[in-house]
């Protein structure tokens, strides 16, 4: 049995400012510097490059990373709750997707 990989194809997610070291751009926090876009968005590409460069790394490229959005503290306080008391995280579509699978397969048993 081979191994596939399935790769997120959404049109939807956000661009990251990757380093010419191949690191990620955050500030002191761990913070991301990212910005909500569709794949391919050139104007947001470019207020991404702004950001970079003043934030003092103007070197690097904007990477776009499907199906990932951003989300605020509360939120991230709930899903962290949530995942804490053996919830499924709500910004998680991929477990949702399997839970939901891993039901419809164990219903099928009865």
């Amino acid at each position: 049995m081979g191994l596939q990989v399935v790769r997120d194809q959404s049109n939807f997610g956000i661009y990251v400012w990757r380093l010419p070291d191949g690191s990620i751009f955050t500030d002191g926090d761990q913070n991301v510097l990212n910005i909500p876009s569709e794949r391919g968005d050139i104007e947001k590409m470019a207020e991404i490059r702004k950001a970079a460069s003043h934030y003092g790394q103007p070197d690097g490229e904007p990477v776009f990373i499907a199906g990932i959005g951003r989300v605020s503290e509360e939120e991230y306080e709930e899903d962290k709750w949530r995942m804490e008391n053996g919830l499924l995280s709500y910004g998680d579509t991929g477990a949702w997707r399997d839970a939901a699978r891993s039901r419809r397969a164990f219903d099928s048993r009865d």
